[in-house]
């Protein structure tokens, strides 16, 4: 998995909340491995996080799959995947 970039999570954490971390496992696109992230909350038009990313007006999401959940205090990723 790529890392969080610092510009990336000084945002997340300035915004605060939960933030997910979706990742591109389409095997056969160019940025398989690319990562997205979705705030998710009380707050939030998703309360909990879906398992794929939604589409937008400007982008289609369907590669991006719900790998974990960007711990704020240190910039890692927890897994959401059984091992």
């Amino acid at each position: 998995m790529d890392t969080i970039h610092s510009d990336s999570l000084a945002l997340m954490r300035r915004r605060g909340g939960h933030w997910y971390v979706y990742e591109n496992h389409d095997l056969g696109h160019h940025s398989i491995g690319h990562l997205k992230y979705l705030k998710c909350g009380k707050e939030c038009t998703f309360k909990e996080p879906p398992r794929k990313l939604p589409d937008t007006k400007t982008e289609i999401n369907w590669r991006y799959i719900l790998v974990g959940e960007v711990d704020l205090k240190d910039g890692t990723v927890s897994s959401l995947i059984a091992e």
